[in-house]
């Protein structure tokens, strides 16, 4: 480098001798070419041949002046050549590093964007998993609730039931033993009218069917207290009639059971039943 800048500061001076040369050139060139154009003129209007007539001729006109020649545009300068700068080693160090800096800033940021994704997809998982075991915890719990209520409902169901089948072996029996008592006790009081009837005289020229309804009143042993006639048949004698007969029967037949006894027995009586 330090010769090419040697070769150049040697041909500045010749390149300025030669734009002088060729300058002065140029001027003396328009010099002579300006002086034949002079002289061309002059030859060319000889003067005039004096004559005896006087005649007045104008004078000739003054040639016109050239143009000055054109002034040589300047050659400029040419341009420095700067030497390209060595690079500065200490600059390029810290360059490096600032590189490997941004390379390890950058690398960083990309390890902290992988590791918070990854938190948060770990995250994303652990929530997914408490959200299902959440899930299948709540699905157990309602399915033994309903199977707690579903044995409860069963349970409730036999014991209804069972209180139902209880109840109506129980009304059944109630029923039954009031059958049972019913039926004994008509037969109780069927064969006190039975007896009644045996005792009763019927009077001549009875019409009809008529009723006579008596209360019956007696003891435990049978005998009769006393007899009062509740709706009379309309037939005085027939009603008397009933009344003897009444009397006549104690003591009346008694129970099978002691506990079908009653003190007062209604009884209907028809001639013709």
């Amino acid at each position: 480098m330090i010769m090419q800048r040697q070769s150049h500061s040697s041909n500045v001076p010749k390149r300025r001798a030669d734009f002088w040369i060729a300058l002065t050139f140029a001027i003396i060139t328009n010099l002579v070419f300006i002086g034949l154009l002079i002289i061309s003129v002059s030859w060319r209007n000889p003067p005039p041949v004096p004559v005896v007539a006087e005649l007045y001729a104008p004078p000739a006109p003054e040639p016109k002046p050239l143009p000055p020649p054109p002034r040589p545009k300047p050659v400029p300068p040419p341009p420095e050549v700067k030497p390209p700068e060595q690079p500065d080693p200490e600059i390029a160090i810290q360059k490096k590093k600032e590189e490997e800096r941004r390379k390890q800033e950058a690398e960083e940021k990309a390890r902290q964007e992988k590791l918070k994704k990854e938190q948060l997809e770990k995250a994303a998982r652990e929530k997914a998993e408490r959200e299902r075991v959440e899930r299948e915890k709540r699905e157990r719990e309602e399915r033994e609730r309903r199977e707690i209520e579903r044995k409860e409902a069963e349970q409730k169901a036999r014991e209804e039931a069972a209180q139902r089948e209880a109840e109506l072996e129980k009304m059944l029996a109630e029923q039954a033993r009031r059958d049972a008592l019913q039926a004994a006790l008509d037969r109780w009081t069927q064969s006190i009218r039975i007896k009644v009837k045996g005792n009763l005289v019927l009077p001549p020229n009875i019409e009809g069917n008529p009723e006579a309804v008596f209360l019956i009143a007696q003891l435990p042993t049978g005998e009769v207290i006393d007899a009062k006639l509740q709706k009379s048949s309309g037939n005085a004698a027939y009603d008397d009639a009933v009344y003897r007969a009444i009397m006549k029967s104690s003591p009346l037949p008694r129970p099978e059971r002691a506990d079908l006894f009653r003190r007062e027995l209604r009884f209907v009586f028809r001639p013709r039943d």
